[in-house]
């Protein structure tokens, strides 16, 4: 009591200092104490509240609204919204669990709601598919196959399956790591993969590191999902098979022979049933190449740098060889050329000779026919003067014979000479 009567000393003394009585102040904070519990709140548009009031009951209040509170509590609903491409998950308190595809917006109310999370939806090309699974109401799970392209949204009995395979490591492609893959995706165009079969012995113990790469393609998901649950691992032991069984029939010097027949399919028996009889095809293998142990591999190394040089002294010799020849085949190609030039110059003089005499002969049978043309003009016109005298004469004649003239004189004196010989003719 004492430390009661303490205190009520301490705050009379206080109340005395600033003239206020002990009646003023309690009813001073009586009506303060009333005026924090009374009060306006206001839900604007697109917003939702809880008011609870101290009796416990809540009430939900859907904006826009003013609400006035006395001895309530008023606390806005948080609210979570999703895209075209996500859905939400609700959490209900009686156990129910929905998903609520978007657009959508839905508010978190705790007196009905556990929880709500958003979710981005399952998108889907073309060469994907998923595995989904649904429990009905008699607890019997039935499966489907969704493909694409889609933009899948599960319903709340719906799940996914979930792969897990061999894939490569992070940090070396050619290394198969076990449940490396972890997707609900499954790809349905072909796909491909490195690996390297190790500790691989030839007939002779020689230790080989086999390189591959492999074309393979699903076919059947339903029977892949039957029949294994890691088909790379069943791909990857298959191929191990067959590179075994392949390289344990020769030696090392016949495997280097013969190791461009493991780019073929028919050496890969196993791994072409194995991947038939879990729903894929094997397209192709491609052979990378060996890789041998260290002091084996300086030996194939030595072998190779040896074989090289020679292989490179042989080119040398041989392009120098083909040089030479060349050479030679030059020459006597520029000697032909001569040779050649040299018999047209001549068979072109002798054209030109030949060419010359033509003409010549040419212009002398030109020059001989003109004048045998000139001749034939002379003699021409001599026969048509002397026919012309003629005609002239027989025309004069004429007209002396009808002149009565008598024509046998006439022409006998004409032609009249002096008789130089005289013939006498004596009958016997």
């Amino acid at each position: 009591m004492s430390n009661i009567d303490d205190v009520i000393s301490i705050y009379s003394a206080r109340l005395k200092q600033q003239h206020i009585s002990f009646v003023q102040y309690f009813l001073h904070a009586f009506v303060r104490s009333s005026s924090a519990k009374m009060k306006y709140k206001t839900v604007p548009e697109g917003r939702q509240a809880i008011v609870i009031d101290n009796l416990g009951k809540a009430e939900l209040i859907v904006g826009p609204q003013r609400v006035f509170l006395y001895k309530k509590r008023l606390t806005f609903l948080r609210h979570y919204t999703a895209t075209q491409k996500e859905y939400l998950v609700i959490h209900d308190k009686d156990g129910l669990v929905k998903h609520k595809p978007g657009p959508c917006q839905v508010f978190l109310n705790p007196y009905l709601h556990n929880d709500i999370t958003v979710k981005n939806a399952v998108i889907l090309d073309a060469t994907q598919l998923l595995v989904v699974y649904k429990k009905a109401k008699d607890n019997v799970v039935t499966r489907r196959l969704v493909k694409g392209p889609l933009v899948f949204i599960p319903e709340a009995e719906e799940w996914l399956h979930e792969f897990t395979w061999h894939g490569p490591s992070d940090t070396d492609r050619t290394k198969i790591v076990a449940y490396q893959r972890k997707f609900t995706k499954l790809t349905i165009i072909p796909e491909n993969m490195y690996y390297n079969v190790t500790d691989v012995r030839t007939k002779d113990d020689t230790t080989l590191t086999l390189k591959v790469m492999i074309f393979y393609e699903l076919k059947d998901p339903v029977t892949m999902l039957t029949l294994t649950h890691d088909p790379i691992a069943d791909i990857i032991n298959a191929l191990c098979a067959d590179m075994v069984a392949f390289a344990s029939n020769l030696t090392y010097t016949a495997f280097l022979g013969q190791s461009s027949d493991l780019s073929c399919l028919k050496c890969y028996p196993q791994l072409v049933q194995r991947a038939e009889r879990i729903g894929f095809e094997i397209n192709k293998v491609v052979y990378r190449g060996y890789q041998a142990s260290s002091q084996l591999q300086n030996m194939q190394d030595n072998a190779i740098k040896s074989r090289t040089q020679l292989r490179l002294s042989t080119e040398v010799e041989e392009r120098e060889q083909r040089l030479n020849q060349f050479k030679l085949q030059r020459d006597e190609s520029r000697t032909k050329l001569k040779h050649e030039m040299q018999v047209s110059n001549h068979q072109h003089a002798q054209a030109l000779d030949r060419m010359t005499q033509d003409h010549d002969l040419q212009l002398a049978s030109l020059d001989h026919q003109h004048n045998v043309e000139i001749t034939q003009l002379d003699m021409q016109t001599q026969l048509d003067l002397e026919e012309a005298r003629n005609k002239a004469e027989e025309d004069y004649l004429r007209e002396l014979s009808k002149m009565n003239v008598d024509m046998t004189k006439y022409l006998v004196n004409m032609h009249y000479s002096e008789v130089n010989k005289q013939v006498e003719v004596v009958g016997v």
